[in-house]
């Protein structure tokens, strides 16, 4: 079972300012249906679980999940893990830059 309200909370994890507003141009969604979703009067139809799939990846969705399947939970921490490496490589590279240029 997915629990929208942890997708509530993990989009205004990721847009603290303008939540539903930068949700639906994600999604390509009205707007009107988006802030249903955020007030709970609606949850997300079956349409736009592939668009918040493709848009935020497995990890996001499985965050939602009250009791994920052991391999699926595994895919998603390790499609956690990759996407932290490369936030890791493009800090250490951007910290390697600056190192250099004080060298100068």
């Amino acid at each position: 079972m997915i629990k929208p309200q942890a997708w509530v909370d993990q989009w205004r994890r990721i847009y603290p300012a303008s939540t539903a507003k930068r949700v639906a141009a994600d999604l390509q969604a009205p707007i009107r249906t988006v802030e249903k979703w955020f007030s709970g009067e609606a949850k997300p139809s079956l349409e736009y679980v592939g668009p918040i799939l493709n848009q935020y990846g497995l990890a996001f969705v499985v965050g939602a999940m009250a009791n994920p399947l052991p391999w699926l939970d595994d895919l998603a921490r390790e499609e956690r893990k990759q996407k932290l490496l490369a936030e890791r490589q493009a800090i250490d590279e951007m910290l390697a830059e600056d190192w250099r240029r004080a060298q100068r």
